[in-house]
């Protein structure tokens, strides 16, 4: 492996049997799954090992649709590792449903079931620092963690368990995976890198079907002429519209957009705080619905429990997929993050008069950290009780060319994201249910939002997570999709494209462990066919 800034490469190095561009976790895991094989891989990294100023000010956007909370230039990251440098490391794969055609949830179904993702999942999981990759998120869980379930059952009818897993990297286990420190251990002669190297067009032949060149410019705006038998573009949910689209000097509409679709479909996640619970009488429905330490064979890993709407009811009420957990927001002066601190070997003063001033607390964290196999007792602010839900793709929510360019000479983005009134009745629906389950089982139930009840005119209070998605979605049929069932583009005898904006639907699950099963799949169909 070598990683150079792409400013001290000469020109006859710029060539490869493929080209990766962007090195997130969709692009190192398809550098790291093709270490070793007959092929000679480039990866291109728009950042470098630390963000700069310059590097994110090629994240602006122009914003024209819903508000969008997550700032842009703090969630997409340019660096060495992409969108891991700033995640939460929570991941979870989509649901069954989630790939299928649901008449109540209109452009809906991918080209590809759930079972073809499966088999990918649990080498997936080796990448992002997960103990496992499937079977974890429903009632299987209980086995995997080797407990008995909870006597008293949810009903099902309405809502199901539901558990995510958190990702923990394998120098730091109180940080989740952050891919750029790891790159340097792709220890293969044949796997290359190079940093502030942002692809600034895709140069097609004259009938646009084949990638014949990228146009690359360093940090000084110089270009560069890269050569590649075939090309993945992996820059994440905008970027990979955007430089579709931005490459139009042989093709006026983009690469690959014959039918108008780049860009369209945009999805994201809407999440938000849907009640509140007491930090004192919430404390038995958070041991229940709360964190568990699970030993795997990698390891020990923690995994959060909440609630998903059932399927059938979705089917029932014409719902989308939604699903909500209990949110502990720490204290200022919480003891556990000086623990860690302590741990690193990073401790304050500040550090030390908190670990000492909280010793009934971290001996009772202890107990249940090694004995109970539980969350840690936090010294909390308040508990809150969150929800995060798919959207139903819209070709009228979409990604453009903005009027406005970059540094580079690049158009900036034009984000027209949109949001319905499905998305504001399924998570009004779920809160009811869920807080009506908490009463049922005993629990002091959260006191809904005002703006949650069915009946308020209030607008919601949801945002988007930073998961952009859909854009140059998966489709059998070119005139609804961008790329085919192997993430190919249509029409493009050269070019694939990985990450979430391949997702046709986003369910409600963070969308990592799906981005890296589908690169691992992406890379075992590059090595067959080199």
């Amino acid at each position: 492996m070598h990683i150079d800034d792409l400013s001290t490469v000469r020109d006859s190095e710029l060539t490869a049997d493929l080209c990766i561009i962007g090195s997130g976790p969709a692009g190192l895991t398809l550098a790291a799954e093709l270490a070793g094989s007959s092929l000679r891989v480039l990866v291109l990294e728009s950042g470098g090992r630390e963000l700069t100023p310059d590097g994110d000010a090629l994240n602006d956007i122009e914003n024209v649709g819903a508000a969008r909370a997550q700032p842009y230039r703090n969630a997409r990251n340019r660096i060495l590792g992409g969108s891991s440098h700033t995640w939460s490391g929570r991941c979870a794969p989509l649901d069954e449903l989630d790939f299928a055609r649901r008449s109540w949830v209109p452009y809906s179904g991918w080209p590809i079931g759930s079972s073809e993702v499966e088999p990918y999942l649990d080498r997936a999981a080796a990448h992002l620092g997960l103990g496992y990759g499937a079977g974890f998120t429903g009632d299987r869980f209980w086995e995997l963690a080797d407990r008995n379930p909870p006597a008293q059952e949810v009903d099902r009818r309405w809502v199901r368990p539901y558990f995510w897993q958190i990702s923990k990297d394998p120098a730091d286990p109180f940080d989740s995976k952050r891919f750029g420190p790891h790159a340097a251990e792709i220890t293969a002669a044949d796997v290359r890198i190079l940093l502030n190297a942002t692809v600034t067009h895709i140069d097609t032949d004259p009938d646009g079907v084949r990638v014949e060149a990228l146009r690359v410019a360093d940090s000084a705006g110089n270009e560069r002429v890269v050569h590649a038998t075939r090309i993945v573009l992996a820059t994440g949910g905008i970027e990979n519209a955007r430089l579709l689209l931005a490459s139009n000097r042989i093709a006026p509409a983009g690469v690959g957009n014959r039918h108008d679709v780049v860009g369209r479909y945009l999805l994201d996640h809407r999440c938000g705080v849907v009640g509140m619970l007491d930090p004192h009488s919430s404390a038995a429905a958070r041991d229940r619905f709360g964190k568990y330490v699970v030993k795997t064979r990698g390891g020990k890993h923690t995994f959060l429990h909440g609630l998903a709407l059932s399927p059938d009811l979705q089917a029932d009420e014409g719902l989308l997929n939604c699903a909500l957990w209990i949110q502990e927001v720490p204290a200022e002066d919480d003891p556990w993050e000086s623990v860690k601190n302590l741990l690193r070997g990073h401790m304050n003063l500040h550090d030390a008069r908190t670990v000492a001033s909280n010793p009934g607390l971290l001996l009772s964290g202890a107990k249940r950290r090694l004995i109970d196999h539980t969350g840690l007792p936090r010294k909390l602010e308040q508990v809150e009780l969150r929800c995060m839900v798919e959207q139903a793709p819209n070709p009228d929510s979409r990604i453009s060319l903005g009027d406005t360019v970059d540094r580079l000479g690049l158009p900036h983005p034009r984000i027209d994201w949109k949001t319905s009134a499905q998305e504001d009745t399924t998570v009004r629906r779920a809160a009811a249910l869920v807080a009506g389950e908490f009463a049922r089982l005993g629990y002091t139930p959260p006191a809904l939002d005002e703006w949650v009840h069915e009946a308020s005119s209030l607008p919601p209070r949801l945002t988007d997570w930073a998961h952009p998605t859909g854009a140059t979605r998966m489709s059998a049929d070119p005139r609804t999709g961008v790329v085919d069932r192997d993430c190919r583009v249509h029409g493009m005898e050269n070019l694939y494209i990985a990450g979430s904006s391949v997702f046709p639907t986003n369910g409600h699950a963070n969308p990592t462990l799906t981005i890296v099963a589908l690169a691992v799949r992406l890379a075992e169909r590059l090595r067959r066919t080199a």
